[in-house]
């Protein structure tokens, strides 16, 4: 087990002596421990209840629970963790621990009628209020607990608003926690991590403060686009993907190639191509055949596009792929991986940080969407999406490369 932090040790020791609150969130920056400890805290409560006592482990998905939560109590109780990720539901130290995602709307009525005695919450921000409240008034038996963590969020968050500006007034203790108090990082490690984070999201997932998304979105480009702007490939592409984001009124169709460097470590945007206004598909089909073919000639041969499935995506797109059998054009097309917008901005600010995200200069549209996309002052989080902007572009891209987000961040700056 790794060593414990004096941030960590502090809250661990609140736990050991029962000096524990019914509310206790731990907020802060990434990689800053919280995780690690507050699961720590769980396994001690879990240890010193009763043995009739039941319990609840909670994030935004059954993944997120397996992923973050329950593979680090299996690894530091052994035999006495069993758990079923099918059945929801395991036991750890003989006592009964149910399992539950709290990603939308419907989350609430997977826990009524429970009656529990303590709850862990992984990454809090992300759960809907009404789930969070129901699980509150779930916990009613004697000195019951929840023990949180979370990131932090915009100010007018529900989780900061209703309860951790509240704390004076409610059962709540709050632990704030930042990436140099992790004193176990290695500090080439947290160099690189800080370069990841730029604008809002640095704000909140380094310096953890709760603030407003306001001004430009992508800071760093828009500083200094030089930097990122290419005029000629400098290495050999893995593959190249293409991302189609279809216009509808007024918007525009459009067409975005990304070439992918040796092991995803950069990331190029090769090519953008648009229509505007409504086309027919047939349209839209040949103007994808010749935008194709021109990165063929240019960079090599796409291998797969992820296309837009919202209106009559799908049905465009099923035409398209169609088209492509019949033309002998070996690609395949299928719908995006869109996640939310605020994630693809997180993911393409984080490639601009760490230098991995680089535009081929005559991509005009798209270097003017960088440059010029703001968030929406009277809205939370909220991209600009007034026709000022071509924001069009944007989501293109987002969606050639979002099905590789994960890989994407996992991989470390070199610098």
């Amino acid at each position: 087990m790794e060593e414990l932090t004096a941030k960590q040790q502090n809250f661990l020791r609140d736990i050991v002596q029962g000096n524990i609150a019914r509310i206790n969130l731990l907020s802060g920056s990434v990689r800053s421990g919280k995780t690690f400890v507050s699961l720590l805290a769980f396994i001690v409560m879990v240890a010193k209840s009763k043995p009739t006592d039941t319990f609840i482990i909670c994030a935004k998905t059954i993944t997120s629970v397996r992923r973050n939560c329950i593979d680090f109590i299996s690894d530091i109780c052994g035999n006495d963790f069993t758990y079923s990720i099918f059945a929801k539901c395991g036991e750890l130290f003989g006592r009964k621990v149910f399992f539950e995602g709290a990603n939308d709307l419907r989350a609430e009525n997977k826990i009524r009628g429970m009656t529990l005695t303590g709850a862990y919450c992984d990454e809090i921000t992300l759960f809907t209020s009404d789930f969070f409240s129901m699980l509150l008034s779930r916990l009613s038996m004697p000195n019951a607990w929840l023990i949180g963590t979370t990131n932090p969020d915009a100010p007018g968050h529900w989780l900061k608003r209703d309860y951790m500006d509240r704390k004076n007034e409610l059962d709540l203790k709050l632990y704030e926690f930042l990436i140099d108090d992790n004193t176990t990082l290695d500090k080439d490690f947290i160099t690189n991590i800080k370069r990841e984070f730029t604008g809002v999201f640095y704000e909140r997932f380094i310096l953890g403060k709760w603030v407003a998304a306001e001004g430009v979105i992508y800071r760093v480009f828009a500083d200094n686009p030089s930097k990122y702007i290419f005029d000629t490939l400098k290495e050999k592409l893995s593959f190249i993907t293409i991302g189609i984001d279809y216009g509808a009124s007024v918007s525009k169709t459009v067409f975005i190639a990304t070439g992918f460097g040796e092991g995803l470590r950069n990331v190029y945007i090769l090519a953008e191509k648009h229509l505007d206004g409504i086309h027919e598909p047939q349209d839209i089909y040949e103007h994808f055949k010749q935008f194709y073919q021109y990165i063929c000639n240019e960079y090599g041969s796409p291998t797969i596009c992820y296309a837009d499935y919202g209106a009559l995506g799908q049905i465009i797109s099923r035409g398209m792929q169609t088209m492509c059998i019949s033309e002998g054009l070996p690609i395949r097309i299928q719908d995006c991986k869109k996640g939310t917008i605020n994630d693809r901005i997180q993911l393409t600010c984080q490639l601009f940080g760490q230098g991995r995200l680089f535009i081929q200069r005559e991509c005009k549209h798209t270097i003017g969407a960088f440059n010029n996309a703001v968030w929406e002052e009277k809205k939370i989080d909220t991209r600009l999406d007034d026709g000022t902007v071509e924001i069009d572009f944007l989501d293109a891209f987002e969606y050639s490369v979002y099905n590789f987000n994960k890989k994407l961040i996992a991989i470390q700056s070199e610098i």
